[in-house]
């Protein structure tokens, strides 16, 4: 499991992130019928239900984006967004995209 941060409304991918989208992407490449859920989410302290489920897409979309770009199949990734609607982690700048091998 890898936890991708992004800073406070933003859907940009930061430097300090790819690391951890390069150890998925090497976990993939080793086991080749792997896949992974990759689920966005936005802090429900910021924005509203509206904005955070469209943040939380794009969040999503761009670590999906990001592993294709990397060779790994759209087949293999499973994606989903759950707006501020779940909050897995107790500090608000947390929620934002979890990448989980699911097979």
């Amino acid at each position: 499991k890898q936890n991708i941060f992004f800073a406070l409304n933003s859907a940009l991918l930061q430097d300090d992130q790819l690391a951890k989208i390069d150890v998925m992407i090497k976990y993939m490449e080793k086991n080749p019928t792997s896949k992974v859920t990759v689920t966005g989410y936005a802090d429900k302290e910021t924005g509203n239900s509206n904005i955070n489920m469209t943040l939380s897409e794009k969040r999503a979309k761009n670590v999906v984006e990001a592993l294709k770009a990397k060779g790994i199949a759209a087949d293999r990734i499973i994606t989903s967004y759950k707006g501020d609607t779940v909050q897995p982690f107790r500090v608000p700048e947390e929620n934002r995209v979890s990448v989980c091998i699911a097979e």
